[in-house]
């Protein structure tokens, strides 16, 4: 029986490189997607802007996973919406009232509408992040 260590090891290599090439277009995707949806983000302090990135690339298996996301408390309530207007339907159906921490004055509000903007992002990206996975970058 013939000696197949060396065409072994030469196939795990070339899986490891292959693994390599998809992690770093993954992580460029993620950056331009990023750039992209801050475009797109309400200005009020700029911090849901600025904290707008990459989370990270993960292996799964044989698949590598990526996200973009944002590490901001009120994030989720930006993209989504609250109240009347939350996506799906599942916000708080009656009206409510908050202290404004800069003014003090007492706001009435039925929730504020969703600006989905790394959904809407992925969406109208879609063939870049598509190239830039492959390869073109």
């Amino acid at each position: 029986m013939a000696d197949t260590k060396a065409f072994e090891q030469a196939c795990d290599e070339a899986d490891k490189l292959v693994l390599d090439i998809l992690v770093q277009n993954m992580e460029l995707t993620l950056d331009h997607v990023a750039e992209k949806a801050k475009e797109k983000v309400g200005v009020g302090t700029g911090e849901l802007r600025a904290d707008t990135r990459s989370l990270g690339v993960e292996i799964v298996g044989d698949e590598v996973h990526g996200a973009v996301g944002n590490t901001s408390d009120y994030a989720i309530y930006h993209h989504q919406g609250t109240g009347i207007y939350a996506v799906n339907g599942d916000g708080r159906k009656t009206p409510w009232s908050y202290d404004d921490p800069k003014t003090g004055e007492k706001i009435w509000t039925k929730g504020s509408k969703p600006n989905p903007y790394l959904k809407d992002t992925i969406e109208q990206e879609q063939s870049t992040i598509s190239k830039m996975l492959g390869g073109a970058n």
